[in-house]
């Protein structure tokens, strides 16, 4: 039962990318809602439910640290934006390094828990830079190209600001909570061990 709640929970978050993809196409904040549902609750929730990607560990880890941070580069984010298939390849590659950096996490891996609350933590700070760019930054670098802020009482660069919030708070809500789970576990099987 466990395993098709967890699927029940990723279908839902992908609906969710699926009924923002016109928001997404105005507001970047919208957009980045849409990535944050796939790493963060789909993705996990997919792997829970027993889908997995399957890489070496570290090698999971770097694919989803490169992709994220590649699709956040502005020049290839806007790429994607412009072009319907690159928006469909950009969100597919995310969830896909995503189920694979959360397969190695929460699926059965070589290393103990603290070494993979490690990675979640590594993660989630490197992950973390484009949001502390977007929400820091004096004037908006990503906009999407039928950007329409003012519709939703928003500067573009309040949108952007909003998305880098977004990609910075929740996200590493979830991510800190799995950590601190890992963590708290291998602490548990450490002082089992001591006892």
């Amino acid at each position: 039962m466990p395993r098709l709640s967890a699927r029940i929970g990723a279908v839902l978050a992908l609906l969710g990318v699926a009924l923002l993809w016109r928001l997404g196409a105005v507001l970047f904040a919208a957009h980045m809602t849409q990535h944050l549902l796939l790493i963060a609750i789909a993705a996990p929730l997919l792997v829970l439910g027993g889908v997995e990607i399957r890489l070496p560990l570290l090698a999971g880890w770097a694919s989803f640290v490169g992709i994220f941070l590649f699709w956040h580069w502005p020049l290839a984010f806007r790429w994607a934006a412009r072009h319907p298939m690159a928006e469909i390849l950009e969100l597919a590659s995310i969830l896909a390094a995503a189920v694979a950096f959360w397969s190695g996490v929460l699926g059965k891996a070589t290393l103990n828990d603290g070494a993979r609350a490690l990675l979640v933590m590594t993660a989630a700070v490197l992950t973390d830079l484009p949001g502390v760019v977007m929400l820091f930054s004096p004037r908006a670098i990503c906009t999407m190209p039928a950007e329409n802020a003012a519709r939703f009482g928003l500067t573009p660069l309040q949108d952007q600001q909003v998305a880098g919030l977004l990609m910075w708070v929740p996200a590493n809500l979830v991510f800190f909570a799995i950590a601190t789970f890992l963590f708290a576990r291998w602490i548990a099987d450490r002082s089992m061990v001591t006892s």
